[in-house]
């Protein structure tokens, strides 16, 4: 019975992170290309792609919230050191949803360390019951946003490089 469940996902999502690739070389291509190609008409293009997607795996999974985390540099610390972050980029919403993604921008790596880890490692992460969730920010937001469940599924890119979290 949970194969019957978690093989459409799956491959709903992996026909997601397909297209979100697929989406980044294109626009690889197109910027070593020195086209008159408008850059807000490409991300609206690029954009709406990425949301159907996670539309159809918001119907398929028969979540509340699909969303993606983009890693990204959040600046350096005295010691050089780079500064970590994660911010909401993308969320698709059931309806009498409340939109969370301008609350969840530029939240430090570091602040989600109990979920990131075993997220690397295992290559998912999975918590029935967020009130059981490793204890760390990412608990303490999820309860605050009223999750009571979720399914994170990392997406790795051509150099094996952690870049986006997808979570539902």
């Amino acid at each position: 019975m949970v194969a019957e469940i978690w093989v459409p996902i799956i491959t709903t999502i992996i026909g997601s992170i397909t297209t979100l690739f697929v989406i980044q070389y294109k626009h690889k291509l197109n910027r070593q290309k020195e086209d008159d190609t408008c850059p807000i008409h490409e991300c609206i293009t690029e954009d709406t792609i990425v949301l159907s997607k996670l539309k159809e795996i918001l119907d398929d999974t028969s979540a509340d919230r699909v969303s993606i985390f983009s890693f990204h540099n959040g600046g350096h610390f005295y010691s050089g050191k780079s500064m970590q972050k994660m911010s909401m980029s993308y969320e698709e919403l059931d309806n009498g949803i409340s939109s969370i993604m301008m609350s969840k921008q530029n939240i430090p790596v570091s602040a989600c360390i109990t979920t990131l880890k075993p997220l690397i490692e295992n290559g998912e992460f999975y918590s029935q019951n967020v009130k059981e969730y490793p204890e760390g920010l990412c608990k303490y937001n999820l309860l605050e946003d009223g999750v009571k469940s979720t399914y994170m599924w990392p997406i790795i890119d051509l150099l094996f490089k952690f870049i986006l979290l997808i979570i539902f």
